[in-house]
């Protein structure tokens, strides 16, 4: 339908005051009929005093590297141990990046169909609990081309068990004093696999600090205890892929079960136990 003639005299007024393009003015209006970022948010999870929680990320749905096959297995191992709930930590989805070549890379193009591929994934986690956030490249859907999509908020639409915390860090309360933050970087990775967490923790102000800290991202695995923090990298579900390959980056493949005592001075005891994807 042809725009009248009233609308076209006033994107001009609007494009010469604010000195903009006709499709800059076009991506402007349309971000703004979508979802804005996120700001990190508090979402209260009390623990009994023994809890068992399964811990993934960085499943890169939609990547030919995510292992369906693991997945699959992860939650047998979740149901064998008896987790009480399930925590992931960022890139659900592995996006569309527009890296040349990545298209290649694909197993689901596009938006619906990886958000379609990862719902029939988390479904098989429909005898928990579950509660993540989203990464960078869940971020993509909304980011490029301000498209608006938040894959989080999407994923809770479509499953009764599954809960959106925020987008790239939150915090769980899981104890009236006690946190565990749920964080994904934005930065590239460190060839040093300790590095990353370490400055993490030491840049927690000290009496922000949270008791646990679930970090994905980098796709290591990695447990380490500094300044009263139980910190972990929490691997990937995603193999390695031929652009880390290039960069000399390994994947670390697997997933997490956190064995903990939750009391009122903070974490009693502390019990990870890493399961590898690979042989």
């Amino acid at each position: 339908m042809a725009k009248k003639k009233k609308e076209v005299e006033k994107e001009h007024r609007l494009c010469k005051k604010y000195k903009l393009t006709e499709s800059e003015l076009e991506r402007v209006v349309k971000s703004n009929m979508n979802e804005a970022p996120q700001k990190s948010r508090v979402f209260k999870d009390y623990f009994t005093d023994r809890v068992k929680i399964g811990v993934f990320s960085d499943a890169h749905i939609g990547h030919e590297m995510f292992d369906e096959a693991f997945f699959r297995h992860m939650v047998k191992t979740f149901k064998k141990e008896k987790v009480d709930r399930v925590f992931q930590s960022g890139d659900i989805l592995e996006g569309m990046s527009g890296r040349p070549g990545h298209i290649y890379e694909l197993s689901q193009i596009g938006y619906h169909n990886q958000m379609k591929k990862a719902v029939s994934m988390f479904r098989l986690l429909k005898d928990f609990k579950v509660a993540g956030i989203d990464g960078n490249h869940d971020g993509w859907y909304q980011k490029k081309g301000d498209a608006g999509v938040i894959v989080g908020n999407e994923l809770e639409k479509r499953l009764d068990n599954y809960t959106h915390l925020g987008q790239m860090e939150a915090d769980v309360k899981i104890a009236p004093n006690i946190t565990m933050k749920l964080y994904h970087g934005g930065d590239g990775t460190a060839y040093a696999i300790s590095y990353k967490m370490q400055k993490l923790m030491e840049s927690f102000t000290g009496g922000e600090k949270p008791a646990v800290v679930l970090s994905g991202h980098y796709h290591k695995a990695l447990y380490m205890f500094n300044r009263n923090i139980h910190g972990l990298e929490c691997g990937t579900l995603c193999g390695q892929t031929g652009w880390m390959r290039g960069k000399k980056i390994p994947a670390h493949k697997g997933f997490w079960i956190l064995d903990m005592k939750v009391g009122k001075g903070g974490i009693g005891m502390f019990k990870p136990a890493f399961y590898p994807g690979y042989k």
